[in-house]
């Protein structure tokens, strides 16, 4: 993972660990706050570690919600070396550790405030309300190509309306893919946020093969939604 002088640990030690807390309390940007957080992920193998040369610059603390979606928890780099580049280099480095460990989407917090602009650019979107209290800081992006929103011929459509089931009369779907479908696999998953009470539609060729409340969607345990994401892969009758 080195780039230049330039990397990412995903297995920092102890030291490592010391010499961020260290400059974070010198800095004084609150996250030594979350000291306890800090050796808590440490402990459980959810930090990586920015390196440049010899030296700890940066710290990002993730937590793995459901094998599918992670969360940043903390991302920081040393203020000597802010606005220099180095916050797009980490953020892709570790994007990349996330696909490689199979998580399809990432949210976080966007804290401090200002932190809001460099998520923007980093292709982050502010979650939508998906029934639970989220603050209005809370992003998140999809990791992985997902299916076609653009309309094609002989081709599984899904449909998601922003309703529960007792309300669509009359209304029509907010959101549609256009799946290719082999043997109940799809060729690009549809990841989206959403409540898990709205209303989910499958059809061929306009004849519905299943439809019905997305926590309801399978027989499987409720398998395609954990919350904020509805998460399809396959799609079989």
């Amino acid at each position: 993972m080195e780039k230049d002088d330039k990397l990412i640990d995903i297995k920092p030690n102890k030291q490592d660990i010391r010499e961020i807390l260290e400059w974070l309390k010198s800095y004084g940007d609150g996250f030594y706050n979350n000291k306890n957080v800090i050796e808590k992920a440490f402990g459980d193998g959810e930090c990586i570690v920015l390196k440049k040369g010899k030296k700890n610059i940066g710290l990002v603390i993730w937590t793995d919600k459901d094998k599918k979606q992670v969360e940043i928890d903390i991302f920081v780099i040393h203020p000597d070396y802010r606005r220099q580049g180095l916050g797009r280099f980490y953020y892709n480095e570790i994007s990349n550790y996330f696909r490689i460990k199979g998580f399809k989407t990432v949210k976080l917090f966007c804290e401090p405030k200002k932190s809001k602009l460099f998520w923007e650019k980093m292709g982050f979107i502010k979650l939508p309300d998906c029934g639970r209290t989220e603050n209005e800081l809370t992003y998140y992006t999809i990791l992985v190509d997902i299916a076609s929103k653009e309309k094609v011929n002989m081709i599984d459509k899904v449909e998601l309306w922003n309703l529960e089931p007792d309300f669509i009369e009359g209304e029509k779907p907010k959101w549609t893919w256009y799946v290719k479908n082999k043997d109940g696999i799809l060729e690009k998953p549809i990841i989206h946020p959403c409540k898990c009470d709205w209303y989910l539609r499958w059809s061929r060729n306009n004849k519905v093969i299943k439809d019905g409340k997305v926590k309801y969607f399978t027989n499987k345990n409720n398998e395609l939604y954990s919350y904020p994401f509805m998460y399809i892969d396959e799609l079989k009758e």
